[in-house]
């Protein structure tokens, strides 16, 4: 078996030196004794995800069990998702014994003809064949996850699938009013988790607080759910005592997040895709409730573009130039986020009523 260590030297990779066979293979042998099988459908896509191991099968099914497509079974794929627990099932990789230390935790690699698309990291590995429409991968151990593995599976290998089809991922949070969807952006600790959870406590409809699929149908820009969760630090955690319960610890003392399934405590708030109305700037203000009042649109593309083009597998020109036409055609308003966190929800819902 060839030698899947990590290598920081070498970020592009002959097609030959790329390990997905290696993983389809180990692979093959941990879902001999068996693996859970879902069959989602994600951004429009039938994806079916098979995993080998039960503790990371049952993030996958808290995290995207919401996406689940009851007629996906009986049609083709249109990727297909193959993950494996090497401790939870005995089927480590032979070769993958030494670890570069001087490499960082997270490592992207591509194939010299852009076919193969990689993430490494220090306890495992996921590669994506863009021709074959198949990701591919290994954890050591379900504990070793890292907190945006565990809320957003495979999300940086999905990201890459989803762009070559015109679907950005965008570092926002969404959720909707009525019929308007209302895009939370900003940099980290600008208020869109706080944004977001609130209006989900209130019942509004929820596509996530920090990652969304971004597309465009019949010339509007849309925006799709993707995982049924969010990350809250202890500050958050405190603000939203009901929430509290949902609370997993992170795995690592430098992880100062909590990972929360959404499903079961709001069953019918989750939504798939949505269009997308306003573009909101949330930021923290000294009052007691929350305002808001237009902003700029080189506010608007200041504080969506940079984080979200930057947190792509690929940074490109087409995705910020995608991000420039949202800004362009999309009215944009400050969130000035008062001390009342409960008072959030009313100020979003009268924004979103005079859209």
């Amino acid at each position: 078996m060839q030698n899947l260590r990590f290598d920081a030297n070498r970020q592009i990779l002959t097609p030959k030196q790329v390990p997905f066979a290696a993983l389809s293979d180990g692979f093959e042998r941990a879902a001999s004794g068996g693996c859970r099988e879902f069959h989602l459908h994600i951004a429009g896509y039938p994806v079916r995800v098979r995993v080998a191991g039960d503790g990371w099968a049952d993030i996958v099914a808290a995290s995207m069990g919401h996406l689940h497509r009851k007629d996906v079974a009986v049609n083709k794929p249109a990727l297909t998702v193959d993950v494996w627990d090497a401790e939870d099932t005995g089927v480590p990789l032979p070769q993958l014994t030494e670890f570069d230390t001087l490499a960082p935790p997270i490592l992207m690699k591509t194939s010299d003809d852009g076919w193969f698309v990689g993430e490494e990291r220090h306890h495992g590995m996921t590669w994506l064949d863009r021709a074959g429409d198949r990701i591919v991968g290994f954890t050591r151990n379900v504990k070793a996850l890292n907190l945006d593995e565990r809320a957003r599976p495979f999300h940086k290998m999905l990201s890459a699938w989803l762009e070559d089809r015109g679907v950005q991922f965008v570092h926002s949070g969404l959720i909707t009013h009525g019929d308007k969807g209302v895009l939370f952006v900003g940099n980290g600790g600008a208020g869109k988790s706080t944004s977001s959870i609130s209006c989900l406590r209130a019942r509004m409809g929820y596509l996530g607080d920090d990652f969304i699929g971004l597309g465009v149908e019949d010339g509007r820009f849309v925006g799709h759910g993707l995982y049924a969760s969010c990350l809250l630090n202890v500050h958050h955690i405190k603000r939203f005592a009901d929430l509290q319960p949902l609370a997993h610890a992170p795995n690592y003392g430098y992880e100062e997040k909590f990972v929360l399934y959404l499903t079961e405590a709001f069953p019918g708030c989750l939504r798939q895709r949505s269009g997308i109305d306003a573009l909101v700037l949330p930021r923290v203000v000294d009052a007691e409730i929350t305002t808001f009042r237009p902003a700029t649109k080189a506010a608007a593309l200041f504080a969506i573009a940079p984080t979200s083009v930057m947190l792509l597998p690929r940074p490109n020109r087409a995705a910020f130039e995608r991000l420039t036409q949202l800004v362009q055609s999309t009215p944009s308003y400050w969130l000035e986020l008062g001390r009342r966190v409960d008072l959030i929800p009313a100020a979003v819902q009268r924004l979103s009523d005079g859209l």
